[in-house]
């Protein structure tokens, strides 16, 4: 291919710039979800090895789902993949999360998820429930389960101002 030439996005263009062969070629094979997130995490430098932020743990959790729970978005992995996965959330991202909990109601404060909580919760209780009854996921457990309590609570004191104000103003108007 010509180093100084550029393609315009068309057919004659690739073949004028890279030559005929260039339509002769044909696409590799149609990437998986799990290897297009992977590729994705790399790119954004959310590899697990670096150090742990929000968005790392995000990443990695979604692929962890990818791989584990929506096994059909993947091809099989080996089994010293599986293995590494599962030691990475048991001894590295369960240990950061339980390290980073903030006691508030503001979500943009919490390690991780509401959703991506109730996601890994629902996997551990099921396929993990030796780590899902030990101390540390008992404690995120505990904060979430408390945050929910705090929201419906924050959301029915709402409601229930709300409908003083409705009755106050239907006593004004009559």
């Amino acid at each position: 291919m010509s180093e100084t030439r550029r393609r315009l996005g068309s057919l004659c263009g690739d073949m004028n710039v890279g030559g005929e062969e260039v339509l002769r070629r044909r696409v590799g094979p149609e990437r998986t979800p799990v290897q297009r997130h992977t590729i994705r995490m790399y790119q954004m430098r959310e590899e697990a090895w670096r150090g742990l932020t929000r968005q790392r743990v995000a990443a990695f959790l979604r692929l962890f789902f990818l791989c584990f729970v929506e096994t059909e978005n993947g091809l099989p992995l080996q089994s010293i993949t599986y293995r590494m996965l599962k030691k990475k959330l048991v001894k590295h991202i369960i240990p950061w999360i339980y390290k980073w909990l903030v006691f508030t109601t503001e979500e943009k404060y919490w390690p991780i998820t509401l959703a991506d909580f109730r996601e890994l919760d629902q996997y551990l209780a099921e396929h993990l429930p030796l780590v899902h009854k030990e101390d540390e996921w008992g404690t995120v457990s505990y904060f979430f389960k408390e945050m929910m309590k705090q929201r419906e609570e924050y959301r029915r004191m709402e409601e229930l101002e709300r409908e003083a104000r409705e009755a106050v103003r239907r006593c004004l108007k009559s």
